[in-house]
């Protein structure tokens, strides 16, 4: 299996980077916004010098940095404490892809510090806010909030789909907002509506030889298709009239779509 860094883009995904979507800016805030776990690597003390990776609870400030809360105890602090180059690995959850690498990740590089004294209430009310389980050790002696400063930033959305994303452009992106209801968007499309997918691909997408279609993903700019034909399986974008921000108006404008597809063929 080829991986992220080999494998060109297929006919099919360069004809989806052509319609509007989002950029891997917007994909890596979106990804983040969901996420409460991450590998975190540092630079081990012992052995020196080699990689050491741990799972960590994790929060994301409003410019999505990522936050900490990490014990004395533990031995990535030591090696932080030691040397604070460091990166976090944050992905889609496991399963939400039949095949392991087309889930979406970013790895986000940086120096990683203990936050200051005049942040610590600020960062303390921003992590608890997502990780409400951590209130009852928050305020351990042994345990301190660490920040880490972004720097550079990977995304790979599965195969074909990667970029180093800059920080700049990463800390003005935002966060798709049907982030938080797409899974649910997707659930109801593909085994409720099976027949629209469909539609959407003979149609709209002019793949007239369709077996079947499911929809892998939703966003405010569009959706996309893993469509089935007897040559093979393809995969395509729609891209909406406009950008739409709660499942409401997803709805309608899936509906628009299925009555403009039949209308056509």
């Amino acid at each position: 299996m080829a991986n992220d860094h080999q494998r060109p883009a297929s006919k099919d995904e360069r004809a989806t980077l052509q319609v509007r979507a989002p950029s891997h800016a917007e994909r890596t805030r979106t990804l983040v916004k969901e996420a409460r776990a991450a590998t975190l690597s540092t630079i081990a003390r012992d052995p020196a010098g080699f990689p050491y990776g741990s799972l960590v609870t994790i929060a994301f400030d409003e410019q999505g940095r990522p936050l900490l809360l990490l014990s004395t105890l533990a031995e990535h602090t030591g090696n932080l404490l030691a040397q604070s180059e460091a990166s976090v690995l944050v992905t889609e959850p496991l399963g939400s892809h039949d095949q392991p690498l087309a889930l979406g990740r970013v790895t986000i590089l940086g120096p990683c510090r203990a936050v200051i004294d005049e942040e610590k209430a600020a960062v303390r009310k921003g992590f608890l806010e997502q990780q409400p389980s951590a209130s009852y050790y928050v305020d351990f002696n042994d345990f301190a909030f660490y920040r880490l400063e972004p720097t550079a930033l990977r995304y790979v959305g599965g195969f074909g789909r990667m970029s180093w994303v800059t920080a700049d452009d990463y800390r003005a992106a935002e966060a798709d907002p049907l982030a938080s209801s797409s899974a649910g968007i997707l659930k109801h499309m593909n085994e409720d509506h099976a027949d629209a997918c469909l539609v959407y691909a003979t149609s709209l997408l002019g793949v007239a030889d369709a077996t079947a279609a499911t929809m892998t993903a939703v966003d405010r700019y569009g959706f996309e298709l893993a469509v089935k034909t007897p040559a093979g399986p393809r995969a395509l974008r729609w891209a909406f009239d406009e950008p739409v921000a709660t499942s409401e108006k997803v709805h309608h404008a899936m509906v628009a779509l299925v009555r403009r597809a039949r209308a056509k063929s």
